[in-house]
């Protein structure tokens, strides 16, 4: 008997006049209770029979069946590794039958459904793999399709039939209520935990699903030779966000904790000092595999270290610790565990989803500078003075050489760097290099930006004009005077 999951539903109470977004992401997952991973359904389709009804006569002129179809392309429109493929037919819903069905009923297959509960979405799950999923309308409400505010018959609300299937198929994709505050929630998102006014998919919506599925597209980092570079900017840490979704493996990918993979994606970091790195992949939200090596091709690859799970089977994230050697470049790469070598059913290739790599240098020569103030962006006009600084910490003592085009200015040694007189051609980007025994960082650039002053207009001349007061005739006036002159003579 497959694992059966009844997910939470979404009640037919309206919340008018919600609070605005927080501005932070709330957007949260059914997990595996065992490896604390989502719960979603591997790359590929997720085929949903929509069994509502065809007859048009909905304020928006769609069909039940239409206006569900509308609500899974929505979706579609921001996942990466899966699409909801969409069929009508006609019938009732059925339980445990490896078919993801949405149907009305007044039941959720034989269980009542509670309170002022709108819909229910049902599903099944093996590990952390979504196997089936089903959604059931509650017949107990007269449903329409509309867009805009929630709609009311006295005080019986008219649930808008695409809004409700747009918050279920979030449901069927992995996704649970990120805010159920009583009475008000302060989360702008289709999956909150009571209907409002929005009718549409939010970014918390999107970003959590994208969490899951990715983006549409390959990630830039898909390839070895577009690696991503990683400078340590802040201190010795950084993490770093991305997707393995619609990743691909080139000719020589390595294997990584002996797993074949599939959806590779890599970075590439050059030690600026001696010490110890610890790489881990927590907080991602699939079962990674990590790896570390050095080389300029995949074809030369040495393997510095590699790991699968940091606990085989339970915690799924990878992690992994190698000593750095000054001036070597590393090539990290993080794929996802393919279950192919393990069952040959399973055809579906590696795991994807979003991906944390944390990275934590410790050089053997102290702390790494760390910029905690960056250079800002200046405007002035020529023969003016502008100056830009930084302010770092570090082990002492720390040393900076400011540049011009990432070329070293000479002289310009000091957390502070001065132009006075400043020419045209002084205009253009500027950074500093901040050294000390441990290594090195480059600020971030600002830019320099020149603009030279029109020059001063020439006042009119205080000559005489016409209607003008006097003035000194010019000579070539008393010239021409004199030539007219002696012209009247001659014809005299």
């Amino acid at each position: 008997m497959k694992p059966w999951n009844k997910f939470l539903p979404w009640v037919g109470l309206v919340a008018l006049g919600l609070a605005s977004a927080t501005g932070l992401y709330a957007y949260s997952f059914y997990t595996n209770q065992n490896t604390k991973l989502p719960v979603k359904w591997p790359a590929g389709t997720i085929p949903l029979r929509i069994m509502l009804g065809a007859s048009t006569n909905l304020s928006d002129g769609s069909s039940f069946n239409t206006s569900a179809r509308t609500a899974a392309q929505t979706w579609n429109n921001f996942l990466g590794s899966t699409q909801f493929q969409t069929t009508f037919a006609t019938g009732t819903a059925g339980d445990d039958n490896d078919v993801n069905e949405l149907g009305f009923a007044a039941n959720v297959f034989g269980k009542d459904f509670e309170g002022t509960t709108l819909a229910v979405t049902t599903g099944f799950s093996r590990g952390n793999e979504r196997i089936e999923a089903d959604i059931i309308f509650n017949t107990a409400y007269t449903w329409d399709s509309y867009r805009g505010n929630a709609r009311f018959q006295g005080i019986t609300l008219t649930p808008d039939i695409q809004r409700v299937a747009l918050h279920e198929l979030g449901h069927v994709l992995g996704l649970d209520h990120p805010d159920q505050a009583e009475p008000a929630q302060t989360v702008t998102a289709i999956m909150n935990s009571r209907i409002g006014n929005l009718d549409t998919l939010a970014t918390d919506d999107t970003e959590g699903a994208q969490q899951l599925y990715g983006p549409p597209g390959a990630p830039a980092n898909d390839n070895f030779a577009n690696a991503t570079v990683i400078t340590l900017t802040q201190g010795n840490s950084t993490t770093l966000k991305g997707y393995n979704t619609n990743a691909t493996r080139e000719t020589g990918d390595p294997r990584q904790g002996d797993n074949p993979g599939g959806r590779s994606v890599w970075w590439r970091w050059t030690a600026p000092s001696s010490g110890s790195v610890t790489l881990d992949t927590k907080g991602s939200y699939y079962d990674t595999t990590l790896g570390v090596y050095t080389g300029s091709s995949l074809s030369g690859l040495t393997k510095v270290a590699d790991n699968d799970d940091i606990n085989p089977g339970i915690v799924q994230a990878s992690d992994l610790t190698f000593n750095a050697t000054a001036g070597t470049t590393y090539r990290f790469c993080v794929d996802g565990f393919n279950n192919s070598e393990q069952d040959p059913t399973d055809t579906v290739g590696a795991d994807n989803g979003g991906l944390t790599l944390n990275l934590n240098f410790n050089s053997v020569g102290g702390t790494l500078p760390s910029i905690t103030t960056q250079p800002a962006s200046a405007t002035v006009n020529t023969g003016a003075t502008v100056s830009f600084s930084v302010v770092a910490t570090g082990t002492a003592p720390l040393s900076y050489q400011w540049q011009l085009g990432g070329v070293a200015i000479t002289g310009a040694t000091s957390d502070t760097y001065s132009i006075s007189s400043v020419t045209a051609n002084q205009a253009g980007s500027y950074s500093v290099l901040v050294s000390n025994a441990a290594g090195s960082v480059t600020s971030n650039a600002a830019t320099l930006t020149v603009n030279t002053p029109a020059p001063p207009v020439t006042p009119p001349s205080s000559g005489g004009g016409g209607g003008g007061g006097g003035g000194a005739p010019s000579l070539w006036f008393v010239g021409l005077l004199a030539a007219l002159g002696a012209a009247r003579l001659f014809r005299r």
